[in-house]
């Protein structure tokens, strides 16, 4: 009896223990266990979803093989009179085979491989309606701009990062599937403009969801890795649109499907991330998440621990938890958001831009697809490793200028490669499309690492929209790189080495704490700005 009196009179004067979520993840749940492993793989899942849904025009959009004349009942169109019409009598190069039809009477001739291979063919996209081709993959990319912002404050002030992940899957599968019944090239662009607000949620959720359960050491590798499932859902597009490549809609309902089962079987799965909860002021179910991580790691978190935002143990106050702190009205975090926008513009225009382009090189599309999306693997790896020693600034500014160095590079070997396959040519692109894809993976992990966690989502998410935005613009130069391809070349080349000399204009943030509040981060750079000053002097 004297016992159990001693210890109900210790415990209320048991001392508390107070730590943020870096702190309890370093010393109490492990950097990157199981539990991390098991989170960053369940989530990573839909960067699947998000490359197929915006990929998918390279197959479905694309401009067809070739063509042919064709015989016909009525003489006045018949095969010889299209045959005497044109020097190529049909196939051969696409430029000058589309170019060619443009001269000829409709019916006296027929697209090898069919009206319904692609949306080209079946609505002839073609001579003066050439640039409609164009709109609904800038659609598609527009509207993945307003998505963005959309999901972003969503995710970070309502739902939180999971049931907006949630969300973001169930509405690209229902927008990908109707796409497949577009009666004409408005409504497929509405559609496509549609599946643009609905897949803009994935990447970003992902991201966020992924790098903050995991220590600060492993941030860049995590968020690195899951960029692998991007470029998985990216090597399967040839492979699922060799086989439907006589109906461009059913692609779009083949990938309508995977979004939904992952919704169904694998969201539910998937962890709140506890530094949402704990800014949300949610502390008690933060700390059953982290718990439930130690747990699986074989660990415990002390009964006398207590979760806190670091500016609320230093003011008492906390601005509750950072909540009606803003970006703009910060002045150093609207400086940096401004600049990480525009280094993103430069990279999503070539990034994107590359990746659409490769119908203009003569190289048979699904090979050239493959290769593109091969040299994404070996993207990640050395991105990944590249960040755990090297500096996030100079790895984003030197990727992005080498991806326009390769760029201007294919200009060369263009006239020479305009009636023969150029190797060259194909080798110096996919160089170029791998530093290209280097700096985009990279962007994101930099942008996590620039910003805090009450506004983290809302960064990305603005981040993804300057990538979209220059996405946007890369169909229209892609419509003219059939006409040219030195010209798209030469523009790619130009913007990506831009965009690589404005990320100068950022702090490194390699080996820096994730803060929680732009009060606090603001608070913690002054200092160590002052004591790096000090060290110095």
């Amino acid at each position: 009896m004297d016992n159990e009196e001693e210890t109900t009179t210790e415990v209320p004067h048991e001392e508390k223990m107070e730590f943020n979520v870096d702190e309890i993840i370093e010393r109490y749940v492990g950097s990157f266990g199981l539990p991390q492993l098991l989170q960053v793989v369940l989530v990573s899942f839909a960067w699947v979803f998000d490359s197929q849904n915006t990929l998918v025009t390279i197959f479905t959009d694309a401009q067809p093989s070739g063509w042919r004349c064709k015989t016909s009942a009525d003489p006045s169109l018949s095969s010889s009179w299209c045959m005497n019409n044109t020097a190529s009598g049909g196939g051969g190069n696409k430029g000058q085979s589309v170019g060619h039809v443009c001269g000829l009477a409709a019916g006296s001739w027929e697209w090898i491989g069919g009206n319904s291979a692609t949306t080209i063919a079946e609505w002839h996209l073609i001579c003066h309606r050439k640039f409609l081709a164009a709109i609904p993959t800038s659609l598609f990319f527009i509207d993945s701009i307003f998505g963005c912002a959309f999901y972003g404050r969503l995710a970070d002030a309502w739902l939180g990062r999971k049931k907006t992940l949630l969300l973001a899957c169930i509405l690209t599968s229902t927008t990908t599937f109707l796409t497949s019944f577009s009666p004409n090239i408005w409504v497929y662009s509405f559609l496509r403009f549609a599946n643009g607000f609905a897949r803009s949620g994935n990447g970003i959720c992902c991201l966020v969801l992924s790098t903050e359960v995991v220590g600060r050491k492993w941030r860049g590798q995590v968020g690195q890795y899951g960029f692998f499932f991007f470029t998985a859902g990216f090597l399967s597009l040839p492979f699922i649109a060799y086989p439907a490549r006589t109906q461009w809609r059913y692609l779009y309902r083949i990938i309508s499907l995977p979004p939904l089962v992952y919704t169904l079987f694998l969201v539910p799965l998937v962890s709140e991330s506890p530094r949402w909860l704990l800014v949300r002021g949610k502390n008690k179910e933060a700390l059953e998440v982290l718990q439930k991580f130690a747990g699986w790691n074989r660990k415990k978190l002390p009964n006398n621990i207590e979760l806190i935002i670091p500016s609320q143990a230093t003011t008492g106050t906390g601005n509750e938890g950072g909540k009606n702190e803003n970006i703009w009205t910060t002045r150093w975090a609207a400086k940096r958001m401004i600049t990480m926008m525009l280094f993103g513009f430069g990279v999503g225009f070539v990034y994107y831009g590359i990746q659409l382009n490769a119908e203009n090189l003569n190289f048979n599309l699904y090979l050239t697809v493959i290769i593109n999306a091969a040299m994404e693997i070996p993207a990640v790896f050395i991105g990944g490793i590249l960040l755990g020693f090297t500096d996030r600034r100079l790895l984003s500014s030197l990727s992005a200028i080498s991806a326009g160095v390769s760029c201007l590079l294919c200009i060369i070997f263009s006239a020479a490669s305009s009636t023969t396959s150029s190797w060259p040519q194909l080798t110096i692109e996919a160089i170029g499309f791998m530093a290209a894809s280097i700096a985009f993976n990279v962007s994101y992990i930099y942008c996590v690492e620039l910003f805090p966690t009450n506004v983290r989502n809302f960064a990305v998410s603005m981040l993804r929209q300057s990538l979209m935005l220059g996405a946007s613009l890369s169909p229209l130069l892609v419509v003219v790189g059939r006409l040219s391809p030195s010209l798209s070349f030469a523009v790619f080349g130009a913007l990506a080495i831009v965009s690589g000399t404005l990320s100068v204009w950022l702090p490194e943030t390699k080996n820096t704490p994730l803060y929680e509040t732009l009060k606090q981060q603001e608070e913690e750079e002054v200092k160590r700005r002052r004591l790096i000053q000090n060290t110095v002097v």
